[in-house]
């Protein structure tokens, strides 16, 4: 398909300057000033000097003459039209025009601020200098009429109505298939959503390096899954805010894998100015994106860098999930509470559960499992890819073209789905509804759950919705399938490895990862019987697990090894006061758990944990006596 081209809606928007104004009684939405400025436009829309496919810009020789030497009309008040727009915050606006160039204020500084007004109309060539100016400027305020085909748009993603006609793109631009329709957004572009290239390009590339994996896969169809949740709301089906995050140690391409190839979907990839925030903001500042990525995909990188201190940081993240997941920002003095939908991914090198559960109740760490998906590696020589990728000697190789692809092609693919998913709904919205819900069916009868299993019906959407959005990007010509594989397949292995393995076992969500590394080893002894290990393997052992004299069930891991479960002596505090760890006066205890070669018994120095359950993954051992290794 061709890369999309601008609608008719956006390119009669040359608002893209946006100025505060005075004044505003933020209990009642105050729009901002706009003025042309820089994107002035005349004459035939897509044709003027600032459009990329006009003719090229020639400099003035002298002021106010232009290239052919024919004076440059500057408006004067009699081509002034004045008339009264509605805006998506259901206020009213003020649209002052004149040869073409455009300026929006709120009726509340039309009401209040007269003086502003003739301030602001400098920037469409109109100066109020003498008495009889400001009197007809006045006058046309006063006998403007009411222009029910222009929409004012105050905040970014898809109109607020059941099937949405336009769609804010982060940096102002309106993408709408309705040619009729106008729409002035107030959006100012803060650079963080630019594109460059060809689709044709990016899709070739991307789709090389992450050919049936279902990880990257996953995360590249989730990315887009936003643009459908206007429709799936009148399905069947949740359509929550979601977090998928990627969990590894460094080198292992998370930040490539969130930042860059989905990051690029929608805007420019891995970089200080880039598509992708950090976690290292204040909480204020991570709600405000909530707004500004309104209806898109919010990335935050490092969820480690959240804060410095370990408690700050468990406290910084949990609010941040919670009103992401709420969809419902903090109310402010004076202000209603603004709504949210949201898709996000995040990557660290620990989970965020692991973070949470340190200051957060059972109750709470529930209601985040349905919400929270962690991609966590299983041992440091994992990876996010199952296997090299068809046609490259490493991973390492497949990256490397993925990220050359990305360069010069980014932030292309939103916009042309956005664009044609509207389309769908402007031509038959009813049959585009049924056709999402039917495609989300269809991958959750593929996974035969258990039907009284809601924990994992609430977390398999993202995974169906990322199939239902791949099957409609093919449909619609957005992306072609031939390039991509068995796309349901890679993510239905994606949701059975990683997204439903984190609802098998219960428990603290750090010790729930140790027990489930492959590279650990554990030895059973739930029997009573103690087994014969040697001095010199008890390193090599994780853990063991057994009934304590009340039957319940224990981890305990060496001293020697407790290192390697990467947690600080303030958690393993945490984790003794809510009774996880069991210990007396200090952290750890002296159990008798082996025996030595000899048989003789051997008193051992652990860190006891209280488990729930033992994974199905656990790789358990029972007599190491003879292990050489």
């Amino acid at each position: 398909m061709k890369d999309s081209k601008k609608s008719h809606a956006e390119r009669s928007n040359p608002l893209k300057e946006v100025r505060k104004t005075g004044g505003g009684d933020k209990g009642l939405p105050t729009a901002r000033s706009h003025s042309t400025g820089s994107t002035i436009h005349t004459g035939k829309l897509g044709l003027n000097p600032n459009s990329p496919n006009g003719t090229k810009r020639t400099e003035a020789k002298t002021p106010g003459v232009n290239s052919d030497a024919s004076p440059i009309k500057l408006p004067v008040v009699s081509d002034l039209n004045v008339s009264i727009l509605t805006g998506d915050d259901e206020d009213m606006y003020y649209l002052f025009e004149a040869l073409g160039r455009t300026v929006v204020l709120s009726s509340k500084t039309v009401v209040e601020n007269r003086l502003q007004i003739m301030g602001a109309l400098r920037h469409i060539g109109i100066l109020a200098v003498s008495p009889a100016i400001k009197a007809e400027i006045s006058q046309r305020i006063e006998s403007a009429k009411p222009d029910a085909e222009t929409i004012v748009a105050t905040r970014v993603g898809f109109e607020k109505r059941r099937i949405p006609r336009y769609f804010v793109y982060g940096d102002g631009a309106v993408i709408s298939p309705d040619t009729e329709l106008r729409v002035v957004s107030l959006i100012k572009d803060l650079g963080r959503f630019r594109s460059n290239g060809k689709l044709s390009t990016y899709e070739e590339g991307i789709a090389e390096a992450i050919r049936e994996q279902p990880v990257p896969i996953t995360l590249f169809f989730y990315a887009l899954t936003q643009i459908l949740k206007p429709f799936v709301s009148a399905t069947r089906f949740k359509a929550e805010n979601m977090i998928l995050e990627l969990v590894g140690d460094t080198s292992t391409f998370k930040s490539a894998l969130t930042c860059t190839l989905a990051g690029t979907i929608w805007g420019e990839g891995h970089s200080p100015e880039g598509y992708a925030r950090s976690w290292n903001m204040s909480d204020q500042a991570i709600e405000d994106l909530f707004l500004a990525f309104n209806d898109h995909l919010l990335i935050l990188d490092e969820a480690t860098l959240a804060h410095a201190n370990e408690k700050m940081r468990a406290d910084k993240i949990l609010n941040t999930v919670h009103r992401l997941s709420s969809g419902q920002g903090r109310a402010r003095t004076g202000l209603a509470a603004e709504s949210h939908s949201l898709a996000m991914l995040s990557n660290s090198n620990q989970p965020m559960r692991s973070i949470l559960s340190a200051t957060t109740t059972e109750e709470v760490r529930r209601a985040l499992e349905v919400r929270l998906i962690s991609f966590q590696l299983a041992n440091r020589e994992a990876s996010f890819f199952r296997s090299v990728p068809s046609g490259y000697r490493s991973v390492h190789d497949a990256m490397n073209k993925l990220f050359a692809t990305t360069k010069k092609n980014y932030g292309l693919l939103a916009r042309s789905y956005i664009l044609n998913v509207l389309t769908l709904a402007q031509q038959d919205s009813e049959a585009l509804i049924r056709h999402i819900e039917n495609l989300i069916a269809t991958f959750v009868e593929s996974l035969d759950l258990n039907a009284q299993d809601e924990v994992s019906y609430r977390r398999v959407q993202p995974f169906a919705l990322a199939y239902a959005a791949a099957v409609i990007a093919f449909e619609t010509g957005t992306l072609r399938k031939k390039y991509w594989g068995k796309v349901k397949r890679s993510i239905r292995r994606a949701w059975m490895e990683y997204g439903a393995a984190n609802t098998t076992v219960a428990g603290d969500p750090r010790i729930v990862a140790y027990m489930n590394d492959a590279s650990n080893r554990f030895v059973d002894v739930r029997d009573g019987i103690k087994p014969r290990i040697p001095d010199e393997n008890i390193e090599k052992i994780a853990g063991f697990f057994y009934c304590g004299k009340d039957k319940a069930l224990c981890l305990a891991v060496p001293n020697a090894v407790i290192k390697n479960m990467k947690m600080s002596s303030a958690a393993l505090k945490r984790l003794k006061n809510e009774g996880v760890l069991r210990a007396g006066k200090s952290l750890q205890t002296k159990l008798f758990l082996r025996r030595g070669v000899n048989k003789e018994k051997k008193l051992d120095v652990f860190y006891v944990f209280k488990i729930p359950e033992i994974p199905a993954n656990a790789k358990l051992a029972r007599d190491t006596a003879g292990d050489k290794k």
